[in-house]
């Protein structure tokens, strides 16, 4: 499968929408997608096959940090390292963008995105009780070390090659 990484446009909304109702029972609307996209703090991407939106990630940019809002990928595509890529995709922006850490919030039942996060060096800093109130479950949350800092980029470099990122060429 052939697929690409590129920024989230409002063409790709309606996609979007039905598949964070797929992941995560709807939490967002189309029009909070779009509300997302009018924001400048705010940075989108979806992966792409051809035109069909496989997964997509959110995040806000606040001052040196970024806050990753959503990941989501169509069910039989998980375990195909698409969420690895974007989030890839992401840190390389994030890097760009002079941001320095990132931080979110993932289901304290979620441990297949724990152990995503935990292979980009996210930790466990704190929880958030009932959190995800439609499910009454906490959150954990999670921030990287510094994302500039050496170490960081070698452990940015070996999960780049375990899911074959290549960086997106800009026109």
């Amino acid at each position: 499968m052939s697929y690409t990484v590129i920024p989230m446009e409002s063409i790709h909304i309606p996609q979007v929408a039905a598949l964070e109702k797929v992941c995560f029972g709807s939490h967002w609307s189309p029009t909070n997608f779009y509300k997302e996209l009018d924001n400048e703090r705010c940075h989108y991407y979806v992966t792409l096959d051809a035109d069909r939106v496989l997964g997509y990630l959110g995040y806000w940019q606040i001052l040196e940090e970024a806050h990753i809002t959503a990941v989501g990928v169509e069910p039989e595509l998980r375990q195909k390292r698409l969420s690895q890529r974007m989030l890839c995709h992401m840190l390389d922006h994030c890097i760009e963008a002079n941001i320095q850490w990132i931080t979110l919030e993932v289901k304290a039942s979620n441990i297949a995105a724990q152990k995503l996060y935990e292979k980009f060096n996210f930790a466990v800093m704190g929880r958030r009780k009932n959190y995800y109130q439609a499910e009454k479950e906490d959150a954990l949350i999670m921030w990287t070390e510094k994302i500039t800092d050496p170490q960081y980029q070698e452990m940015l470099i070996q999960r780049k090659k375990e899911c074959n990122y290549v960086p997106e060429r800009s026109a």
